[in-house]
């Protein structure tokens, strides 16, 4: 059987189904509407998935996915992995994904609230960063360009988002490994790294109107 630690299952190897009981598929049944519409609109982009899976893991007190485990998970295939532009998924296998983190013993109303409710709010959040992020993208842009891609300075702007009371709950460590996705040692970011990092993390109260006057701000 296939360890919990490979990233991708050879072809002909059964599906990992080790985890998924009858209630399952019937809860994922009758929620299914969120998990279809979140991956209607990332465009079945695995690490879209993933951060939604370590916001549902983290405000359930769990530690975050590691990428092999999402990859497990979602069944991924090796050309599925390979893909330029970044590993997708099909709706099918997102469905599957969700069954499995149905535990034994959950009744439909606690993985409502416990997971389904963040994909809602997920397809929300996607759905006003892909309306609003084209209007941002060239001052996103600009601002890297004159930090130079500076991960003091862009950390230094990131902080003048975030409201007083969260300024301290957010280490430059996490700013880097959580929201850039990259290693919290490396000293410049990636544009593309940056810019995919703010779409992911957007919420609803990002508004062109709100994150302009501070990117301005910083191009002084």
């Amino acid at each position: 059987a296939p360890s919990h630690t490979m990233p991708v299952i050879p072809p002909g190897e059964p599906t990992p189904e080790d985890n998924v009981h009858p209630e399952a598929k019937s809860i994922i049944e009758s929620m299914k509407e969120p998990i279809i519409e979140f991956h209607k609109e990332v465009g079945g982009k695995v690490k879209s998935i993933h951060d939604l899976l370590n916001t549902v893991a983290m405000t359930n007190g769990k530690p975050p996915f590691p990428p092999q485990a999402v990859a497990f998970l979602l069944n991924l295939k090796e050309e599925q992995v390979k893909q330029e532009g970044g590993p997708t998924c099909e709706e099918d296998q997102l469905l599957d994904c969700f069954a499995k983190l149905v535990p034994k013993g959950d009744t439909p109303e606690i993985f409502e609230e416990k997971v389904i409710s963040h994909v809602k709010e997920g397809v929300k959040r996607v759905k006003h960063a892909n309306k609003t992020f084209p209007e941002l993208e060239p001052l996103l842009t600009g601002l890297h360009e004159k930090k130079e891609g500076d991960a003091e300075k862009l950390y230094a702007w990131f902080k003048d988002l975030l409201p007083e009371e969260g300024k301290d709950g957010f280490p430059k460590e996490a700013f880097m490994a959580v929201v850039m996705g990259v290693d919290p040692k490396e000293s410049i970011i990636p544009l593309k790294a940056f810019l995919n990092g703010i779409k992911a993390n957007m919420d609803e109260s990002d508004t062109v109107e709100k994150l302009s006057p501070i990117i301005s701000k910083h191009m002084e």
